[in-house]
């Protein structure tokens, strides 16, 4: 059944259609109910939360753009700690060398911290920074993507331009969406030295 208006946490109603996931099963997650929704993405829109329900016993909150992404490996988490468990009994750092995921997290430490990085100006040179977390520890980075939605069609992306890369600001999003938002965050960023006193 759909709904034409939902009374979030606060009391306020929010009106559009949401399509009822109730039951539905994704990957290990099956849904049990509605519980809200999330926070607006950069186009302004709040996707409905949901209560979900993992084979393995434990339950989880994800919006329906997770829910909804082509994949057949959803979980609570569990599966990416059994990744990680079998990585550490073949006793390997992560095991995800040479992989596009690791690739991701290359990518992401060279963009804050390596000047030569050709987008280095855009990334570290204006204070962006990788948490404590994931910039120690690559298997945190590791653990935390495939528990949030990671499939290798994906690109990750940080809620607030200005923000650092961290758990709480970061998303996966498909690339042709990463591109626009490229442009229509580029009036958003501040300019690093010495561009600061070029007119945009």
């Amino acid at each position: 059944m759909d709904a034409t208006a939902r009374t979030n946490e606060n009391g306020e109603t929010i009106m559009g259609k949401v399509k009822d996931l109730t039951g539905q099963s994704f990957g290990r997650l099956t849904v049990v109910k509605q519980i809200g929704f999330g926070n607006k993405n950069k186009h302004g829109s709040r996707y409905a939360k949901w209560l979900c329900k993992c084979d393995c016993g434990n339950y989880c909150e994800r919006t329906t753009d997770i829910l909804k992404r082509s994949r057949n490996d959803h979980s609570c988490g569990c599966l990416a700690k059994e990744h990680l468990d079998d990585m550490a009994n073949a006793n390997t750092t992560h095991g995800m060398t040479g992989s596009r995921l690791y690739g991701c997290y290359k990518g992401m430490m060279s963009r804050c911290y390596r000047p030569k990085d050709i987008h280095y100006n855009a990334y570290g040179k204006r204070g962006i920074t990788v948490c404590k977390e994931w910039k120690n520890k690559p298997k945190a980075f590791i653990e935390w993507a495939l528990a949030n939605g990671y499939s290798d069609d994906l690109t990750i992306e940080r809620v607030d331009v200005n923000g650092n890369y961290e758990p709480s600001n970061c998303t996966w999003i498909p690339m042709s969406e990463q591109y626009k938002n490229k442009q229509s965050n580029c009036n958003k960023m501040p300019l690093p030295e010495p561009f600061k006193g070029v007119t945009r």
